[in-house]
């Protein structure tokens, strides 16, 4: 009976272990392989509708129930799919991100988890996260070569991204990153060496200069690290230090510059520029070098002046367009002319400076040229005066005694020089209005200015003759406003002021040798 059972339950027990064997070993894995193989075959294409089914039978694996492995394989795949629609709709590649941190807290990061999260985050657009997700896991990722142009790609964006923003230090960081990547370096704008110089022209321009100094500081050691000419970054430090360096070491450094500059490429479209500049730069050190000796020390030595004008041929060398070395050159010899010559000399620098391309522009500098071409030599203020003796001695307001003393004036003068070609029409003469008395002297005052000036221009604020001037000039004002109470108060300031104004042109010692 035993035997019997035995022979019945064996088999039946036997079957039942194949039959649960064959179940689980071979039906319910069928139910997620079978989706996941067709998924894989469908995975190799681009086209839209077969990834979607691809994404389908893999939710179907990941509903069958399978475990270990074989259910991250699966959601792998799903999240390779997912990524793969993003290019269709960008949505998907958040579910891609999902799936994948998903799968990374279940077995951890590798190799192809890694780089598909890296690869997902950038079309993202999550660059910060691309970058940090390169530097954490680099072991990792270098496995696979296009982990590095995603990288360099990230860094790339977050570089422009500072740059727009005027944030030099970051833009910097990541273009660097870029370079030691060693991917898309030809992306890299030549400006960005640039920079930290950018950045400390802006710095001098708000007045910042301790930033501004940093700023120079920090591009010239970041171009002799690279082995890249430092004279742009030197001169931004020599304007740092230019309000309180001391000239002649100022000086130094720039001649050092220059021959630095001599050795650059002619054909980089900085040298120029830089070249220009420094010249500039030396040509004003000299004058602040003249500025810093004692005072009562004379006028520049020859040798000075021939200093002078090697430097503003050196401006003139590198930029011949550009007006400076004459508005340099000119101003000082027109400041330190002994006579009508050499300052003639000084104006017809300036006039060629004037005409440049980029010429002097100053309207002080254009005033001064133009008041100096107007009043002429010595010759025009006698001729001026005379015109202007002239028409006192045919006022009908003047006394016979002042018409006398006027006519001795034009006697004396006339024998000096004529009126040219003024006109010495006699004005004619009315008892003029007292609401005119103020427009009239007024126009004396500016006649008299004009004529006196090319002796007077040359003379210190507190000369006997520009002080005897500003006081009659003084009375004068002041008879005209007491005019009413009586014309001889107003003739007679007047007469003192033609009279000190023929002194002034003709002192009495020319008078005496005349005679004599």
């Amino acid at each position: 009976m035993i035997t019997i059972l035995l022979a019945v339950v064996l088999p039946v027990l036997l079957l039942a272990v194949l039959a649960g064997a064959g179940y689980f070993l071979l039906v319910l894995p069928s139910r997620w392989r079978l989706p996941y193989e067709q998924s894989l075959v469908l995975l190799d294409s681009d086209d839209r509708d077969e990834l979607e089914r691809a994404d389908r039978l893999l939710g179907q694996a990941v509903n069958a129930g399978p475990r270990g492995r074989a259910l991250d394989r699966i959601r792998f795949a799903q999240a390779c799919a997912r990524a793969m629609l993003g290019r269709y709709e960008p949505a998907r590649y958040g579910a891609a991100a999902t799936v994948i941190d998903e799968l990374i807290a279940a077995e951890g990061r590798t190799a192809d988890t890694a780089y598909l999260e890296l690869w997902v985050q950038a079309q993202l657009k999550h660059h910060d996260r691309v970058t940090d997700l390169y530097a954490e896991h680099t072991a990792l990722l270098d496995t696979r070569p296009q982990s590095r142009r995603i990288a360099a790609v990230s860094h790339l964006q977050l570089a422009v991204e500072h740059w727009r923003r005027r944030e030099t230090d970051g833009a910097l960081h990541h273009f660097d990153r870029v370079r030691e990547l060693g991917e898309l370096t030809d992306r890299i704008p030549p400006e960005v060496n640039d920079l930290q110089l950018v950045k400390g022209v802006q710095s001098v321009f708000d007045g910042r200069t301790e930033d501004a100094r940093e700023a120079f500081t920090g591009a010239r050691e970041r171009a002799a690290a690279r082995g890249l000419p430092t004279v742009e970054a030197e001169l931004g430090v020599l304007v740092c230090d230019w309000a309180d360096g001391d000239p002649t070491e100022l000086g130094e450094r720039l001649d050092r510059l220059s021959r630095q500059v001599a050795d650059l490429p002619a054909d980089e479209p900085t040298t120029g520029l830089l070249r220009t500049g420094v010249e500039v730069l030396r040509l004003v050190a000299l004058v602040r070098e003249w500025l810093g000796r004692p005072a009562l020390s004379g006028a520049p030595w020859p040798s000075d002046v021939e200093e002078l004008e090697r430097r503003a041929a050196a401006v003139r060398e590198a930029d011949p367009d550009l007006g400076d070395a004459a508005l340099v050159e000119g101003l000082v010899r027109y400041y330190f002319a002994a006579g009508q010559p050499e300052r003639e000399q000084a104006l017809a620098v300036l006039d060629k400076g004037r005409n440049l391309a980029r010429g002097i522009t100053l309207p002080e500098v254009l005033d001064l040229m133009e008041r100096e071409r107007a009043l002429g030599d010595d010759g025009d203020a006698l001729s001026r005066y005379l015109v202007l003796v002239s028409e006192f001695l045919d006022d009908p307001d003047r006394s016979a005694e002042d018409r006398a003393h006027y006519r001795r004036l034009k006697d004396r003068f006339g024998q000096f020089g004529g009126a040219g070609d003024l006109d010495t029409t006699p004005v004619p003469r009315q008892r003029a209005p007292h609401d005119d008395l103020r427009r009239r002297n007024e126009a004396l005052r500016r006649r008299i200015e004009l004529i006196v000036y090319p002796r007077l221009r040359d003379l210190a604020e507190d000369a006997p003759a520009k002080v005897a001037l500003r006081a009659l000039m003084a009375e004068l004002e002041a008879a005209s406003r007491v005019y009413g109470d009586g014309a001889e108060v107003l003739h007679r300031a007047e007469h003192k002021l033609i009279t000190t104004t023929g002194e002034i042109l003709l002192p009495e010692e020319s008078d005496d040798q005349d005679r004599a």
